[in-house]
């Protein structure tokens, strides 16, 4: 592309490798988030505007003084003309992408100074490619403008290496999430699981949801309390909850871990209905009581008159009711689907529990598959984890989660990381 004159929004006078700085154009007014493109010769650098400063080569007396006398009007007579090239604006750079030969990668040089810089057009752009697999995220947004150029990530790296989705409040996180899930249905290659907090998802009664999707028949599955016709009623017998699905959940200390798994060894799957009720060797009675209370709290356990635990909240049980849920939705997952689990009337921890008994599940038949071989040949499988740092913070070692975080790579198991404060994650997933 030919860079003429009227296309040259400034020129780099200043930074390193981290940043660099732009002497804007006077009347081009870049704004913050807007993407650039740097001409050096045989490279091109593609940067985002990420803050603006006034340039003035003058004493900041002279301007002082200037404003005074126009605003108290005692002398109001523009100083400074607006072509004075003493003042201008400062424009600082975040360099993104260098590319060198027609291919791209993440800089390792920078532009020699006074490199013209202009904004980036969506011919800029030719070296994105349109994967085999692609997941359809919007179009290229720069600063106000949205360019004309529909972006794809490669749905399989995307869900195998992890994602993060980053953002404050309101700044579309949900959305965009519904747009993967939205783009991932057309495929039927990929099993997501989803804790669906806030029906945001699905789209309950006239609202728009993935529900809407052609595909929604044969690749979206919905469990709920309440669910719409054709949709799961959500059961889960308690036989079918590990002890481990509950760690890093909820806080657990040492002495109740080690009450959990005597319980566990001694009553097999009937472990949190004997907890419950009966006393257990070699475990203090304050350990007992709190114990009780947090896994009461969580499943809404009480105890009848005749001393026998029982489940207020009709998800839980501890009959056989449900005792495939698990089972069945990581053979939904395995088969390609979209697994929405409705929390929005269960606590989060207790929907967590849910979703963690899940991915259990999950991974150790994968890690069975790749024992065998025959992991090449399975779908790859994500799961959505909303405000994720709670999960993935400091008991990330401690959870199904943080396994899938640290190895899940290797068995084709990602995670959506959605958060507002992606700072809270550890290093070691980031």
């Amino acid at each position: 592309m030919s860079w003429v004159n009227m296309t040259i929004v400034g020129s780099i006078v200043e930074g390193n490798s981290k940043y660099l700085i732009m002497r804007e154009r006077k009347g081009v007014d870049l704004e913050l988030g807007e993407l650039v493109i740097i001409d050096d010769e045989k490279r091109k650098y593609i940067c985002m505007v990420y803050n603006i400063e006034y340039g003035v080569l003058l004493e900041h007396g002279r301007l002082y003084t200037s404003a005074g006398t126009i605003i108290e009007k005692t002398n109001p007579k523009l100083e400074f003309p607006n072509d004075d090239l003493r003042i201008f604006r400062k424009i600082y750079l975040k360099p993104l992408i260098e590319i060198y030969n027609g291919k791209y990668r993440s800089p390792i040089s920078i532009p020699r100074l006074f490199s013209n810089v202009k904004r980036i057009e969506k011919e800029d752009l030719f070296f994105i490619k349109e994967p085999d697999t692609k997941v359809f995220l919007g179009k290229i947004r720069s600063g106000g403008r949205v360019l004309d150029f529909n972006y794809y990530m490669n749905g399989e790296e995307m869900i195998s290496h992890h994602t993060i989705i980053a953002a404050q409040t309101g700044r579309g996180k949900s959305n965009l999430v519904k747009v993967m899930l939205w783009e991932i249905m057309n495929h039927g290659k990929f099993g997501i699981l989803l804790l669906d907090v806030h029906n945001e998802y699905f789209g309950i009664g006239s609202n728009k949801g993935l529900k809407d999707h052609p595909n929604a028949d044969r690749y979206l599955l919905y469990y709920s309390k309440n669910p719409p016709p054709g949709h799961k009623k959500l059961k889960v017998s308690l036989t079918s909850i590990e002890p481990e699905d509950l760690f890093g959940i909820i806080e657990l200390t040492e002495a109740q871990k080690e009450a959990i798994s005597i319980c566990k060894r001694r009553y097999k799957e009937e472990w949190i209905k004997e907890l419950m009720c009966k006393e257990i060797d070699n475990v203090a009675q304050s350990t007992l009581r709190s114990l009780r209370r947090k896994i009461g709290n969580l499943f809404r356990i009480r105890i009848s008159d005749h001393g026998e635990p029982y489940c207020e909240d009709e998800i839980f049980n501890f009959e056989r009711i449900g005792e495939k849920t698990i089972f069945d939705i990581a053979n939904a997952l395995e088969n390609g689907r979209i697994v929405i689990i409705d929390g929005s009337s269960i606590p989060d921890e207790t929907g967590l529990v849910i979703m963690s008994a899940i991915m259990r599940e999950v991974f150790r038949r994968y890690e069975n598959y790749k024992d065998q071989g025959i992991l090449k040949d399975k779908v790859q499988i994500g799961v959505v984890l909303e405000e994720a740092p709670r999960i993935l913070g400091e008991l990330y070692d401690k959870n199904i989660f943080g396994r899938i975080a640290r190895e899940g790579r290797k068995f084709k198991i990602g995670l959506i990381a959605v958060t507002q404060m992606a700072s809270e994650i550890p290093d070691e997933i980031l």
